[in-house]
């Protein structure tokens, strides 16, 4: 019979496994282009050499205490990617879709010189944002769950309250290069409306692979028949990852030197108020299916006052620790509503679903939330405190040599890999998709407008099912 690992020795696992995590986010968040969902992707693939090396180091460990051993894993993995994503996304221009918004006010700071203080701020959000979400975790499951049990009574209005919020997102287009006259407001709407419609219905398309199934070619074999392997790892991939790394590699743009000695400067009150807002909007978009952080974080911008180029720079400094608590209050939120409404919302949550082999304890009664969620918010807040120092010290060391920085080549390397892991992965049809996906991602940085929008991929064609169009 097995005997469970003793607390201490579970503890010390997922200590363990959290920090190696950490370490897989601080490569993802650092280098362009690479997502954690790369990182679950390649975890679930090669899962037995992981639980190999689980039972190595504890051999004792029984199947469920692998599972909350390598969830912890891809916990600290999600954490540490939110808060070392800021450092490109601020210093080189290389935001994925839920830090795109962070170009502006981070660029706004670094050309001022503040570029170190645009990350610390973010980090500061990101820390408070676990915090933030761990303190609003009950109440969100008392919402969801029993006694309002909202996500049951809003099912059939689900489609609507998606385009309803896509809807606010294209209304808050501004045209944020040069003239701020009503007619070039509507223009830059009008663009994002085509965005969020054009990446729509390519999203609807793919939702039929028998077509990219029938004719595919793997160059190392099949490696899985998943919808996310075939389909979304290219889809996201070429929408945030190539679309950027193509506009990065050409970027050779100066940047003044930069002050390490400046504070912050933020009052308590913009604190607090960057910190909720960022926390809320991770709370709303958590639970709706289509929605990702990149909608948080575009609703954390209306909340907050940190609006783009007319913005104060005490409001740019709140914005930034709105985002860092947008970043990580969503992959907190994200995997915690698995257990609440039994979906899961982000590759990390369907990662470790996954890695469940099955659907996880549900979190009933209110008074009990189940020992999985409770690992994760452990692993989680220690992943918090791990990586708040590496981020600030990672961007103390991107601030005083990023002249040195042949960004251009890391881009074109980060492309080449990226690439040559679609075309393994999800094969020819898969490059396909990433290399139409890419173009299409193009469309919103050229033209000014946020790339949240096409989130369209995601939201028309999960509406159209609600709608019963299918």
């Amino acid at each position: 019979m097995h005997r469970p690992l003793d607390p201490a020795t579970l503890l010390l696992a997922v200590a363990a496994f959290t920090l190696l995590g950490v370490l897989a986010g601080v490569g993802t968040g650092l280098a362009p282009g690479l997502h954690v969902n790369n990182v679950a992707l390649l975890l679930l693939a090669s899962r037995p050499a992981f639980e190999g090396a689980v039972l190595f180091l504890f051999p004792g460990a029984g199947p469920a205490e692998t599972v909350a051993i390598l969830s912890s894993f891809v916990m600290g993995t999600v954490v540490g990617h939110s808060f070392l994503d800021f450092v490109p996304s601020v210093y080189l221009g290389a935001p994925e879709e839920k830090t795109a918004l962070a170009i502006l006010p981070g660029h706004r700071l670094l050309l001022a010189g503040e570029g170190h203080v645009a990350v610390r701020l973010a980090a500061r959000g990101a820390l408070a944002g676990v915090a933030a979400s761990v303190a609003l975790l009950l109440p969100l499951r008392l919402f969801l769950g029993t006694p309002f049990d909202a996500y049951e009574r809003a099912k059939g209005a689900i489609a609507f309250i998606l385009l309803g919020i896509a809807l606010l997102l294209i209304l808050s287009e501004k045209d944020r290069r040069a003239s701020r006259a009503r007619s070039s407001c509507w223009r830059q709407r009008g663009i994002a409306a085509a965005v969020f419609l054009v990446s729509g219905a390519f999203g609807w398309v793919l939702l039929d692979t028998t077509w990219l199934t029938s004719w595919n070619w793997y160059p190392l074999g099949r490696w899985s028949a998943d919808f996310g392997t075939l389909v979304l790892f290219p889809l996201f991939t070429g929408l945030f990852g190539l679309s950027t790394l193509v506009l990065s590699s050409r970027n050779r743009a100066a940047v003044p030197p930069q002050d390490l000695s400046r504070s912050p400067g933020v009052r308590r009150r913009g604190l607090a108020r960057g910190i909720l807002s960022g926390s809320i909007a991770g709370a709303l978009v958590s639970w709706l299916p289509g929605l990702s952080s990149g909608a948080a974080t575009a609703l954390a911008q209306v909340l907050s006052r940190g609006q783009g180029s007319e913005a104060s720079p005490e409001s740019l400094r709140e914005f930034m620790v709105a985002l860092g608590a947008v970043s990580t209050a969503t992959a907190v939120f994200t995997v915690s509503v698995l257990f609440i409404i039994d979906r899961a919302r982000s590759g990390a949550a369907v990662a470790i679903r996954d890695l469940n082999a099955g659907p996880v304890a549900s979190w009933e009664p209110a008074t009990q939330p189940p020992g999985l969620l409770l690992v994760l918010l452990v692993s989680a807040a220690l992943a918090a405190i791990v990586a708040y120092p590496v981020t600030v010290a990672c961007s103390r060391l991107a601030a005083r040599r990023i002249h040195r920085v042949r960004y251009d080549l890391l881009a074109r390397a980060v492309l080449v890999v990226l690439v040559a892991l679609i075309v393994i992965l999800a094969g020819a049809a898969g490059l396909m998709v990433a290399v139409v996906a890419g173009v299409l991602g193009l469309v919103p940085p050229v033209a000014g407008v946020k790339r949240v929008h096409l989130m369209g991929c995601l939201i028309v064609p999960v509406a159209l099912l609600y709608l019963g169009v299918a």
